[in-house]
């Protein structure tokens, strides 16, 4: 009997946030792998790829529609790296992880920033292919404004896992040691998407505005360090009459990048983007044939995969490197 491929889902929304729920469901309707859920038990927006070290963390067991398993504690990539190397679930071994589907975009900076990102990095790092997933609407409260998503979703899971008609047997060997990015447009396009557009990450990023808010009378100043050891590096500021001042970060100034082809820029304009982020932040200074044919087969597969998503889905796909644009009926 062939083995159905098997998946991890997290999130950094927390495992009962509605856009994991609407992927669950999705999942679990088409019927085509196994999935199990390992995420954090509430809102962790905004985590990057923080990781617990010198506390316990702790599991509970939660029921998702359709998952084997479904586990719940830490940071997202906490929750990515127990699922993937602790004895938490019965089987640790995964085809794809995915994360997601996030309430709120995550184009352009706000990769740097992402839980959702984070999830997906750390499966990455381990050589696991990892797709983070965003909806462009911070106010979908509902698992119905994610439903036009998570079937966009779902296709590209499959055709990551090689199984929709067209895609490559077993592309996501190209994607390992990236993580796929893929953000959908807000509720103006939903179920109206123009299509599938492969972007470059642009620079959209949010300036903060601190503002300031009434202390709390009860916190204290012990939580405020924590040193290498963990709790043996746990101290409290001792600084006489301390005077305390308590800020909020609020969002403030948006810069959107409108240039053409960024993920932000499409997004904008009803595409759903989708985008390569490698792991190592360094300029590289000479191009080895390694790195070239590690780039050029990163571009094939995730030519093909979205060609033969386009084609299950009846949607147009624009950005691929031999031509500008393709229609597929």
């Amino acid at each position: 009997m062939k083995m159905r491929p098997r998946v991890l889902v997290s999130n950094d929304d927390g495992v009962v946030a509605p856009g994991l729920r609407a992927l669950a469901h999705e999942l679990h309707l088409q019927d085509f792998c196994e999935f199990a859920v390992s995420g954090p038990m509430g809102e962790r927006s905004a985590q990057s790829h923080c990781i617990t070290i010198g506390k316990h963390l702790h599991a509970f067991n939660i029921e998702v529609e359709g998952a084997s398993e479904a586990f719940a504690d830490g940071t997202p990539a906490d929750s990515v790296m127990i699922a993937l190397y602790g004895p938490l679930l019965s089987n640790p071994s995964f085809d794809l992880v995915v994360s997601g589907i996030n309430r709120g975009d995550n184009c352009g900076l706000h990769v740097i920033y992402s839980g959702t990102v984070g999830a997906a990095r750390e499966a990455a790092c381990k050589d696991v292919p990892a797709l983070a997933f965003s909806l462009d609407n911070h106010a979908a409260r509902a698992e119905e404004q994610y439903l036009s998503a998570a079937k966009y979703a779902v296709c590209i899971i499959k055709a990551t896992l090689g199984i929709l008609p067209g895609a490559i047997p077993r592309p996501f060997f190209s994607l390992k040691g990236y993580v796929v990015n893929i953000n959908f447009p807000g509720e103006k396009y939903d179920a109206n998407y123009t299509g599938l557009h492969l972007c470059f990450q642009g620079q959209h990023c949010s300036f903060p505005d601190f503002q300031e808010v009434e202390a709390d009378p009860h916190f204290s100043t012990a939580n405020g360090t924590h040193g290498h050891g963990g709790e043996e590096g746990h101290h409290e500021i001792h600084a006489g009459n301390v005077v305390m001042r308590a800020f909020r970060n609020a969002a403030g100034m948006l810069r959107t990048d409108t240039r053409e082809g960024s993920d932000s820029w499409a997004v904008a304009r009803g595409w759903v983007s989708v985008t390569p982020v490698g792991l190592t932040s360094d300029i590289p200074l000479t191009f080895s044939d390694a790195v070239s044919r590690e780039d050029k087969e990163l571009r094939e597969a995730l030519g093909v995969m979205l060609k033969s998503v386009a084609a299950e889905l009846k949607v147009k796909v624009a950005g691929l490197p031999e031509v500008a644009e393709v229609v597929l009926a």
